[in-house]
């Protein structure tokens, strides 16, 4: 057999093995034309095959990343075996497996990692009217100002001791500059000890009429008898000194 009709034959021979349908005898014969013919057009062969089967697919509208993936595996795959020996290529047959696979995520509805939708993030508005609809035996302490400056002031604290959750409802209470001074929760609780626990440090933003603020207790609190705002420095204190003592809410 002539160079070029060994070639003409290696060529046939690949295609039906692209296809699937050689028979043993085929096959042995391809396996001893492909050792003579290195960097053939078999891996090109195998992507149009590929090509037809996707096509054979659609309507497939890929994601944005199975697209990319697709886009950037088959030349990878093309560079990398275009100097191996023919009876070491490893087909993409399987490869296409895999694409039809994705092809059949995106008609199922199957959401893919970069479609999927984002965790819907409750307001503290929200996670408070979840508390109370939750817990409707929630500790709730009415607000009363501490000094004459705060004399406007109103509001409830709701907190669960089981949940360690809690929230304060603040009306009036005046904007403050983070920069110069914050406010600060503390929470009595006297079977714990005698000093309260700091309750977390939080600011009254701008246009605030009404703030829902989360209580961030530092510790457990069991059993707490009174809440305190004060003003504190930037970042708050460990220990205050309760030299401006903005709020109070007490059983």
């Amino acid at each position: 057999m002539s160079m070029e009709n060994a070639l003409a034959r290696f060529e046939e021979l690949d295609a039906g093995r692209v296809l699937g349908d050689l028979s043993p005898k085929e096959t042995s014969e391809w396996l001893i034309l492909a050792e003579r013919h290195q960097g053939s057009n078999s891996i090109e062969l195998d992507l149009l095959a590929t090509e037809l089967e996707l096509q054979e697919t659609q309507p497939c509208d890929l994601s944005s990343s199975l697209s990319n993936k697709l886009t950037d595996t088959i030349p990878a795959f093309s560079n990398k075996n275009k100097q191996q020996p023919a009876t070491q290529i490893i087909s993409i047959l399987p490869w296409l497996g895999w694409a039809v696979a994705a092809c059949l995520v995106i008609s199922l509805n199957i959401p893919d990692t970069d479609t999927s939708p984002p965790a819907i993030q409750l307001t503290s508005t929200q996670k408070l009217e979840a508390l109370i609809k939750k817990e409707p035996s929630s500790q709730r302490l009415a607000f009363s100002s501490a000094s004459d400056p705060y004399q406007n002031i109103s509001g409830e604290v709701i907190w669960n001791d089981g949940l360690q959750e809690g929230y304060m409802s603040l009306t009036n209470l005046p904007v403050n500059d983070p920069t110069q001074n914050q406010y600060q929760l503390w929470i009595v609780d006297p079977e714990r000890d005698e000093l309260p626990v700091d309750g977390g440090v939080f600011d009254i933003p701008v246009g605030s009429k009404t703030a829902v603020i989360p209580i961030r207790n530092a510790l457990h609190v069991s059993k707490p008898a009174a809440f305190v705002i004060t003003l504190e420095q930037p970042g708050g204190v460990v220990n205050s000194k309760q030299e401006v003592v903005v709020a109070l809410a007490k059983s």
